[in-house]
């Protein structure tokens, strides 16, 4: 054991010089090599014990004997046999023990064998560190001494190159100031080349904006006034060589170097185009002083063809009230002929027709002109939105509504939606405009308040605040109401001789479809009373506070209406529809304004009237006329219509 501990020592002082794991292998394996040699000898030695006596090695040991004889007897063999099992039993028991302590030492040595090891890597690996410790410090030093004569050697190559260094800087600023000079002035006559043909170009192009502006007058001439085509054929061949000329100039200048000569080339341009349109305009001038002329001569025989035609029509006018009075008078002595119409309510129709025929050819111009037809647009936008935006919903809505139709027609800036309206931007738009809402009214009541009959009161507040401000518009309102409506007037226009059936349905009040066809008589009384009815509300209708005027078109209008309506021979489903909506929106305030006067002729009209209408009518109007009437002389009293505006709504 002393000299395995001797041979490991050895083995340790090998390894800590080593710088590879080899020799730990190979002492492993001689180990390994020993420690199966010693163990085949115990083995050997344990196999040959029974046959050994006496000692046979060691400085006991006796020489060796000879050879036993084998003529020995067979009881000293089988004592023999017997010592030798017992001597084999205690050999074994020997041998096993010592195996046990030999496994024991082995594993101590192993044990012993792997401290070792681990001290000596341990070792290794601190020597390794501490190595390369130093060997960083080594290098670190070294960096910083080669840094350090690096700065000195720099240095020093400074301080001797810094004289050679200024007096290179003071010669290249030198150098340097006399370049600088030198661009400074080839840029000081670049610049002056460049303000002389800045200022070339600028009096270029003054010339050139001087041809465009008088291009532009001659042209705008030649649009708006209808006496220039007949002078502009004079001048523009000059007016054309002109302009090309000059366009050739503007090119160059884009392109080529402009001298003086181009420069009073355009100025000559300039001043010719000027002449040409000053004498343009003085032809244009003289032109119109002899249109002025012919104009004048031709009002005066106009006014005089006029003044005949209107003594013509006056006298025509009175031959036909003369004939109406007289086949009145016809009438009234033949009972049985019946009576279409009253000469005056006629006369009245042929005077709000004439009107508004007059009227209506004041702006045709405008009509017919298509270039105006966004101005058009704008004014009837105008007029459709505020009417159709009209409703009861507030005071405010309906005032809101009326100013800006007011506004429109006095002449003033209107918004509509993203637009500006001014129907003063074209001499006849004022008179577009008046003419225009008059209809629109009256189309309101014929497709809004025929399907919604309480639309017609806020329509007809809006109405009669702008009738009382504006007469024109009121008399437009009345001729289109008979135009649409001719049970407003009122009439039964008979059927004329030689008149076809589409002109006598049309002065009924029918219209025709695309395909020739006349009106059904149901959507003809419902289009009928909606328009009836509207007319029916103006007449009851207050004005609001802020127009401080009277209604222009009030209740006397409707009892006019009234009387001279049941005065006409009556017709079937008509004459009971007309009646029906009259005594629905007028009969409350009619009622309370007539009292007496208003009860006789609902009592008139239940009994005679209806006695009439039993005769040619069966249909449903009559019936509901006829229940309405007596439940009024039942009840004694009218319910004011639905949808009634209540006082001092606005």
């Amino acid at each position: 054991m002393n000299n395995s501990y001797n041979i490991f020592d050895e083995t340790y002082e090998d390894l800590s010089f080593s710088n590879t794991g080899k020799k730990d292998d190979s002492i492993c394996s001689q180990l390994a090599d020993f420690e199966k040699l010693r163990i085949s000898a115990l083995t050997k030695a344990a196999e040959i014990s029974p046959l050994v006596k006496e000692v046979t090695i060691g400085p006991n040991s006796p020489i060796k004997k000879q050879i036993i004889t084998n003529d020995t007897t067979k009881e000293t063999c089988e004592k023999q046999e017997d010592l030798m099992e017992d001597l084999c039993k205690e050999d074994l028991r020997y041998t096993l023990l010592r195996k046990k302590y030999d496994i024991k030492l082995q594993e101590s040595t192993e044990e012993l064998f792997k401290d070792l090891v681990e001290r000596m890597i341990a070792n290794r690996a601190e020597a390794m560190s501490r190595y390369w410790k130093k060997q960083s410090e080594e290098c670190e030093r070294r960096a910083l001494e080669h840094r350090r004569r690096k700065l000195l050697l720099l240095k020093g190559l400074q301080d001797n190159d810094n004289l050679s260094v200024l007096e290179k800087a003071k010669f290249d600023e030198q150098q340097s100031h006399i370049k600088n000079q030198q661009i400074i002035d080839n840029m000081n006559k670049i610049l002056e080349e460049q303000n002389k043909a800045t200022a070339r170009l600028g009096s270029i192009t003054e010339s050139h904006a001087k041809v465009c502006i008088c291009y532009n007058e001659l042209t705008n001439l030649l649009q708006s006034e209808p006496l220039a085509k007949n002078v502009y054929d004079n001048y523009i061949t000059s007016i054309n060589t002109i302009i090309k000329n000059m366009n050739i100039i503007m090119e160059y200048c884009k392109t080529g170097a402009i001298t003086d000569k181009e420069v009073k080339q355009s100025e000559i341009m300039a001043l010719n185009i000027e002449n040409i349109r000053n004498k343009f305009l003085n032809d244009i001038h003289d032109l119109k002083q002899q249109e002025i002329v012919k104009k004048e001569k031709e009002v005066e025989e106009a006014k005089k063809k006029e003044l005949q035609q209107k003594l013509e029509l006056e006298m025509k006018k009175e031959q036909e009230a003369k004939a109406l009075i007289i086949a009145n008078q016809k009438n009234q002595d033949k009972p049985n002929k019946p009576m279409f119409y009253s000469a005056k309510n006629y006369n009245y129709y042929l005077e709000l027709k004439s009107f508004l025929d007059t009227y209506e050819s004041q702006y045709k111009e405008l009509l017919e002109n298509s270039n105006l037809k966004k101005f058009r647009f704008d004014c009837q936008k105008a007029v459709n939105t505020p009417v159709n935006a009209l409703s009861s919903v507030s005071g405010s809505h309906m005032r809101d509504k009326y100013d800006k139709l007011s506004k429109l027609l006095k002449g003033e800036r209107v918004q509509v939606l993203d637009t500006f309206v001014t129907a003063t931007q074209h001499p006849q738009g004022l008179y577009y405009c008046t003419a225009l809402l008059a209809k629109k009214i009256v189309r309101q009541g014929e497709l809004l308040v025929s399907s919604n009959p309480e639309a017609a009161f806020p329509l007809a507040a809006v109405t009669v605040a702008l009738w009382s401000q504006f007469p024109t518009f009121g008399k437009l309102l009345e001729a289109n109401f008979h135009r649409q409506c001719p049970y407003s007037v009122p009439m039964f226009l008979p059927q004329k001789e030689g008149q076809t059936d589409m002109e006598f349905y049309l002065s009924r009040g029918y219209t025709y479809n695309e395909e020739g066809l006349v009106e059904k008589q149901d959507k003809f009384l419902k289009r009928m009373s909606g328009i009836f009815r509207l007319y029916c509300a103006i007449w009851i209708t207050l004005p609001p506070r802020f127009v401080n005027a009277t209604n222009p078109h009030g209740i006397r209008y409707g009892w006019q209406w009234l009387a001279s309506f049941i005065n006409l021979k009556p017709e079937p489903d008509i004459s009971a529809t007309l009646l029906h909506d009259f005594f629905t929106v007028c009969g409350s305030d009619f009622f309370k304004f007539y009292r007496k006067q208003f009860t006789k002729i609902i009592k008139l009209i239940s009994v005679d009237y209806l006695k009439i209408l039993d005769n040619i009518d069966e249909g449903g109007p009559k019936t509901r006329l006829e229940v309405f009437l007596q439940n009024i002389l039942k009840s004694g009293q009218i319910a004011p219509p639905n949808g009634l505006l209540p006082p001092n709504t606005w």
